[in-house]
């Protein structure tokens, strides 16, 4: 990490006022798209700093999950979005109060609570009809008191769309600022947050939902979709990955479980990745077919026509891989684990950005 950046680490804070994005329309802007993973999160963290120390600025963003959390954070913080997001983080930090616990209980405190996430259920006399571990309404308070409601709701700060998995249905549904209908809120951060077993889903207008990451855990349709102007041309779109593409052999069944869940996303994310670039292909020729069609020709009056012509070629995609040890789990919310995931977010992301710039 930058001597900056760690000095910034150990202080907690920058040493004066940052703007907005309001404040500062010179920066250059950039999408970003971020994965749920729960406290691999911070990997994610840690790439936005370094994307803001670089004079660069968020323009849109999704996330799933954790990722919907930190997305919601970058756009409603109250303050210098980076700094915002490591108070979260900090908040989020489990410190065993026993002191010298060897260092698997401590990275297994979280079984216990995150107590401004999550507290276990105390109920055991009703265990039989649970479908839920967790109680996570301090999550509601951590998200009400940390950031700016009203902020969030404006799609001219930034524009911000979470995933969430339909309980009764299995579809996705995206909730967005941009929507004028659905006014964001807390609840749909939840929504997206809400790990089947783990938390209880969450009701939105009598429909309940799971976590966003079992059916979109990479949300990078939203913001293609809801690209403006020329941003499809010059706005990089940022992808983080949080994953292990390759691991040694399970050892035990926790390991079994872990490495099952992470291939599935895996999976996912290259599904999506490969969509992005044969979609990117598609569009491409498209436009080519459009430029030497005459402009009487009969499927110019298809219906759809027009609509398929406004789709966006976005020009550029970056996946940024965080090179996650295979034995880093995602349950670990140790003040170590995230210390070293927002350095290692910070330092992959400078590391990638420095081998293969973005283009101008």
């Amino acid at each position: 990490m930058s001597t900056q950046a760690t000095d910034r680490a150990k202080s907690g804070a920058k040493s004066g006022p940052e703007p907005k994005n309001g404040d500062s329309p010179g920066k250059k802007k950039f999408g970003l798209v971020l994965q749920g993973a729960a406290a691999l999160g911070a990997y994610e963290a840690g790439a936005i700093e370094y994307l803001y120390e670089s004079g660069m600025e968020c323009a849109i963003v999704s996330g799933a999950s954790s990722g919907a959390m930190n997305a919601a954070t970058l756009a409603g913080a109250k303050g210098y979005p980076p700094q915002v997001l490591r108070e979260l983080w900090g908040m989020l930090a489990v410190n065993p109060p026993i002191p010298f616990l060897p260092p698997v209980i401590r990275q297994s405190w979280s079984m216990f609570g995150v107590p401004h996430m999550y507290t276990p259920r105390l109920d055991w006399w009703n265990m039989p009809s649970w479908t839920y571990l967790s109680d996570n309404t301090p999550f509601r308070k951590t998200l009400e008191d940390l950031l700016d409601w009203e902020q969030i709701r404006d799609p001219g700060h930034m524009r911000l769309t979470v995933s969430a998995s339909g309980v009764e249905d299995g579809g996705t549904t995206y909730f967005s600022n941009l929507d004028p209908n659905v006014p964001l809120g807390p609840e749909h951060v939840m929504a997206s947050g809400s790990f089947p077993g783990g938390f209880p889903w969450t009701l939105i207008a009598d429909r309940a939902y799971w976590d966003g990451g079992l059916t979109d855990n990479t949300p990078l349709k939203p913001v293609i979709d809801n690209l403006q102007g020329n941003e499809p041309d010059t706005m990089p779109i940022i992808m983080i990955d949080v994953f292990s593409s390759s691991a040694p052999q399970p050892a035990n069944m926790n390991e079994v479980t872990l490495r099952m869940f992470e291939l599935f996303l895996q999976n996912k994310l290259k599904a999506d990745s490969d969509t992005a670039q044969s979609y990117t292909r598609f569009i491409s020729i498209l436009k080519q077919v459009d430029s030497q069609l005459p402009a009487d020709a009969p499927v110019r009056k298809e219906p759809g026509w027009d609509e398929v012509m406004n789709y966006a070629l976005v020009r550029q995609i970056r996946m940024i891989d965080m090179k996650k040890p295979a034995e880093e789990s995602g349950s670990d919310w140790s003040p170590e684990a995230i210390s070293r995931r927002l350095s290692a977010g910070y330092e992959q992301t400078r590391a990638a950005l420095e081998e293969t710039p973005l283009m101008a």
